[in-house]
């Protein structure tokens, strides 16, 4: 991974390699046992901690391909990531332990080089018109670590960005929270309609509700998803500047894509919008954007009155899988609807994959090009640097046996 900042400042660089090893035993009597380690090294990089002389701000993306919480430990980073006893039943699943969630915010989102994991229990239903899940997690291990946090305490290991008021926010290690409970139904409608229901309770910080139905057949695919978020009791901290989830937030905000395929091509649009009476706060440690302008770097978690655009194309053909995408935010420069202070901008996205065959099955090699380009042309360095007004290459080298 390298990002080049415009201008005089500082660029970054680094290489990281490692290994995960799954262990799963066979079922007996529907029970089974899983186990994931992991190990990450630094083999090459310039100085990472090496902080910008016009900002007084170091690398941000290239740290996390290591430990964000142990900056500067590039060596031998270990983790056991899954340690699991699982049981099934017909159309039944319980799992308790240390494993990967899927769900629309809470999941793996395996951008780095450790995913997203979790000390949960958790339990399953699937049938062919019915997959519900149901979830309570009391640790996690955010991307981007090796520890295993209470869900309290993971809350505020990245950028805890500012306050309403301008003033930098302080919640990291002042959440008070017993875990989070997950909700979920895929109801399908249809061999085309399916309909989307989650709830995810932060306890004592806020309720997440999203509904998103969806058709798709051969062709046209058109996905529609609202989502709605309040405050639970203090949002985190009673004290403001150690809070999570403001007081009197009430978020509102829809998503849209439409798309359509024809052999090996497939051209869609998509479009988001918050509204302006809160702001999309869902803890980055735990959670992902879930809406459908979503691409690799551009989120819109933390912002309100937001409007964002995505244009996507993409094409497949045996190995090769080749997306383009232009993606669009226009934000509200006011910190009451920028939690991280990024300004508007254009991001271009190439994404490049290619899956070897033969002898080197299971090879997969990506190419990740990202150009974010800032609206306003009259920013100062500090307002730009590691925000927009840069460039990321990412060259990324997957082997799966």
């Amino acid at each position: 991974m390298s990002t080049i900042n415009q201008g005089e400042l500082n660029d970054y660089y680094t290489n990281a390699i490692g290994a995960s090893l799954h262990y799963e035993t066979k079922s007996w009597k529907g029970l089974k046992l899983g186990v994931t380690g992991r190990f990450i090294y630094k083999t090459f990089s310039n100085d990472l901690l090496k902080v910008d002389s016009l900002t007084g701000k170091a690398s941000s993306y290239e740290k996390q391909l290591f430990d964000v919480d142990q900056s500067g430990n590039y060596n031998d980073l270990n983790r056991l990531e899954a340690l699991y006893m699982d049981y099934e039943h017909k159309h039944w699943n319980v799992r308790l332990g240390k494993m990967d969630i899927e769900s629309p915010i809470v999941n793996a989102h395996d951008g780095r080089m450790t995913p997203k994991v979790y000390t949960a229990l958790q339990s399953k239903y699937t049938s062919p018109i019915l997959h519900a899940t149901g979830a309570w997690v009391w640790k996690a291990s955010p991307r981007s670590t090796t520890q295993w946090y209470t869900i309290g305490e993971s809350i505020g290991l990245y950028n805890n960005g500012c306050l309403p008021d301008s003033t930098p926010a302080a919640y990291k290690h002042h959440i008070s929270s017993k875990g989070l409970g997950i909700l979920g139904a895929e109801i399908y409608l249809s061999e085309k309609m399916t309909v989307r229901a989650w709830n995810y309770f932060l306890d004592n910080v806020s309720n997440t509700i999203l509904v998103n139905p969806s058709f798709r057949d051969s062709s046209f695919t058109f996905g529609l998803m609202y989502l709605h978020q309040f405050r639970v009791k203090y949002g985190g901290n009673e004290q403001i500047e150690h809070t999570f989830f403001y007081p009197s937030l009430k978020t509102h905000a829809v998503s849209g894509r439409i798309a359509y395929s024809l052999k090996n091509h497939t051209l869609q649009f998509s479009a988001s919008h918050i509204f302006r009476g809160g702001n999309f706060l869902f803890p980055r440690e735990l959670g992902m954007d879930p809406f459908y302008t979503f691409i690799s770097r551009s989120q819109i978690e933390g912002f309100g009155d937001v409007f964002a655009t995505t244009l996507g194309y993409i094409w497949k053909k045996k190995q090769w899988k080749i997306e383009t995408y232009w993606n669009y935010v226009n934000s509200n420069s006011n910190a009451r609807f920028n939690k991280y202070s990024i300004p508007s901008y254009h991001q271009f996205n190439l994404d490049v994959k290619y899956a070897f065959s033969k002898f080197l099955e299971g090879l997969e090699l990506r190419l990740l090009l990202v150009y974010r380009k800032s609206v306003n042309s009259d920013l100062n360095y500090l307002q730009t640097f590691n925000k927009v007004n840069f460039f990321q290459g990412n060259l990324v080298l997957n082997f799966n046996f």
